[in-house]
């Protein structure tokens, strides 16, 4: 169909069942059908052509329900991080807003002269967001309380959430935005790769390192290898990370975080360094589930959950995501052992909770191409009560640019919203507000076919990608412009 010939139809949407219907409010503008042809006229025209046919938009009154505005509005593409916003809805509800993860350290006997009687415990509570100088308090706080030492064993346990090997596995192995996924994280599953150039080749470390801390990590190691492709190469040997770089690659010098594979080893690798320093002789740790009559010594709890969940919609970080929408999936009386099958939790939610049906979410974080949602539905979503209680407060501003790129002086205007990435996949999601009106909407593309014929190679940057993200952005801004020109 031709973009410049569609007229947007309410009732080619969806059935949007409220599960509590929305407020009555002053007649919107944009009601009668003249006005809806207009704008769905003018507005499609601002799309891309070479975006048109793989982008699907909708444009809702909040407070009537109404479509205002839509363009192909049932096509369901992926929606990358917006995902992010309906997990934080999830989260906060199942939740609460004052939820908090909680890191502990358990102890199976008395401590006698600074010495467990018994075994240590080193219990992960979920949380996402651990780091290093965290860690290290809670060792610090340890030795605090007249622990030195243990006559027993030094356990790890992660088993609050299900062990996930990644988060997306069609995702290069290397990129630390994909980690693995436990009861038991740090510094986001990531360690840092640093390497500088000497006379004898190069020097190679891994490390966890904080703003305070900068403990070494030898439970994996990292070794330069003679060859042109690919870059890094991984392998699990005898329960250990091992990562070969291609020297060609290294230059003078530099440094990434790549993605931990063997959390909770990790954890219990670097908790006995910062105990030592802090302290407190602990053994080489090993595997184990708390036992129920072990005695908490210390804990550390992390920021409450709307900070937590400020935190992870301003800056998308997907182990956040996934963490917090499996906590949640668990606190319903899930137990799931995948990411999909906690997300189906989480869609079923959606849907007896937001009145949206039909949803396909994989993941809570949007790191996959295989979830699908459609502009109506997210839009929909982002009408009802629940979302726009959930959102409140958490979601961050978007700044509006003109054709230009430079920013916008709105006045009154206000724009909040989730933005969702991957290569040749844009979305937008979230609320216009002006002249105490408010309006949800959500704006997808996806070029399916470019995703499924990037080479494993340049998965990363793929040829093409920032170009078309740049064409995806460009008409997101134009929409906005023009919505908020027609709207009141």
């Amino acid at each position: 169909m031709d973009r410049r010939h569609f007229l947007a139809s309410v009732a080619a949407l969806p059935s949007l069942a409220w599960a509590s219907p929305p407020s009555t409010a002053t007649r919107p503008v944009l009601r009668n059908a003249a006005n809806l042809q207009r704008v769905a006229l003018s507005s499609a025209r601002l799309l891309d052509p070479a975006l048109s046919s793989i982008t699907g938009y909708a444009l809702f009154d909040v407070d009537t329900g109404e479509v205002l505005d839509s363009y192909q509005p049932n096509l369901a593409l992926p929606p990358a991080s917006v995902s992010k916003a309906i997990t934080a809805i999830y989260a906060r509800h199942i939740l609460g807003p004052d939820y908090r993860f909680v890191t502990r350290l358990f102890a199976t006997g008395p401590t006698v002269d600074g010495i467990v009687q018994g075994d240590v415990y080193l219990v992960g509570g979920g949380d996402p967001a651990l780091d290093t100088d965290e860690l290290a308090e809670l060792a610090a706080a340890a030795v605090s309380a007249g622990v030195r030492g243990v006559k027993g064993r030094f356990f790890v346990d992660g088993s609050a959430l299900p062990n996930i090997s990644q988060i997306d596995p069609s995702q290069p192995d290397y990129l630390g935005y994909n980690p693995s996924i436990t009861g038991l994280n740090l510094n986001f599953n990531r360690v840092y790769f640093e390497w500088k150039q000497t006379a004898a080749g190069y020097d190679l470390s891994l490390d966890a390192r904080g703003v305070r801390n900068k403990p070494l990590v030898r439970w994996m190691d990292i070794r330069a290898e003679n060859r042109g492709a690919p870059v890094f190469e991984y392998a699990m040997e005898n329960g250990h990370d091992r990562w070969s770089v291609a020297q060609s690659a290294l230059g003078n010098g530099g440094g990434r975080w790549l993605p931990v594979r063997q959390p909770a080893d990790y954890v219990g690798e670097v908790f006995r360094t910062l105990a030592a320093a802090a302290g407190m002789r602990l053994p080489a740790h090993k595997h184990g589930k708390v036992p129920s009559q072990a005695i908490e010594i210390v804990r550390f709890q992390s920021n409450h959950m709307d900070e937590v969940l400020r935190w992870m919609l301003k800056y998308s970080n997907n182990l956040t995501a996934e963490c917090i929408g499996l906590t949640a999936s668990q606190k319903l009386g899930d137990r799931p052992l995948s990411l999909r099958n906690s997300a189906g939790s989480m869609g079923r939610w959606a849907q007896a909770n937001l009145g949206v049906s039909g949803l396909d979410f994989r993941n809570h974080s949007g790191l996959t191409d295989r979830s699908r949602v459609s502009a109506a539905q997210m839009a929909g979503m982002l009408t009802h009560s629940r979302s726009q209680a959930g959102l409140s407060g958490i979601l961050k501003a978007f700044n509006l640019v003109d054709h230009n790129g430079n920013s916008l002086n709105v006045g009154d205007v206000q724009v909040s919203a989730k933005t969702g990435t991957l290569n040749f996949t844009r979305g937008l999601a979230g609320y216009l507000e002006k002249g105490g009106r408010k309006y949800s909407f959500a704006i997808l593309s996806a070029d399916l076919a470019a995703r499924a014929n990037i080479p494993l190679a340049e998965r990363e940057r793929p040829r093409g990608a920032k170009t078309w993200g740049g064409k995806a952005k460009r008409q997101e801004q134009a929409l906005l412009r023009h919505w908020l020109e027609v709207v009141s």
